[in-house]
C-alpha cells in the first residue's frame, strides 16, 4: 500500500529554521543531521537498520569492531543489532543523512 504524508504531520524536510530535518512515515525515518567538530556517540545498537550517506564533512565510524575514515560520498551500513559509533573529524560540522527501518520513534508522525 503506498504511503502518504503531508508537511505538516509528518517532516520537517526543507525548513531552513532547523539543523535537523526529518521525514517520518510508518516503514522508514529518513533523518538529515548535523553534526559538530569533536562530536562523539560511543558504541551503541539500535533494533533498525542503518544507512548512512556522508554529505559533508569526516567522521570515524566504528561499526562490528572494524573502524573507517569516512567522507563526503561514502555510506555506512550498520545492520539491526550490531555494535556502532562515530567521532566527527576535522573542524568542519558534518551533515549526514540517515535512512532507519523500521521506523524506530513513530511517535513523531503526528509531532
Amino acid at each position: 500500500m503506498p504511503e502518504y504524508t503531508d508537511r505538516d504531520t509528518a517532516t520537517r524536510v526543507i525548513r531552513p529554521d532547523t539543523p535537523n530535518e526529518w521525514i517520518m512515515l510508518a516503514g522508514v525515518a529518513v533523518y538529515v543531521n548535523d553534526h559538530q567538530p569533536g562530536e562523539k556517540a560511543d558504541l551503541h545498537t539500535h533494533r533498525e537498520d542503518h544507512i548512512l550517506v556522508m554529505r559533508s564533512g569526516r567522521m570515524r565510524w566504528t561499526i562490528d569492531g572494524q573502524t573507517v575514515d569516512t567522507g563526503a560520498g561514502d555510506v555506512i551500513v550498520a545492520p539491526a543489532g550490531i555494535e556502532h559509533g562515530f567521532e566527527v573529524l576535522g573542524d568542519e560540522p558534518v551533515k549526514l543523512l540517515c535512512v532507519e527501518a523500521p521506523n524506530p520513534e513513530p511517535d513523531k508522525l503526528r509531532s
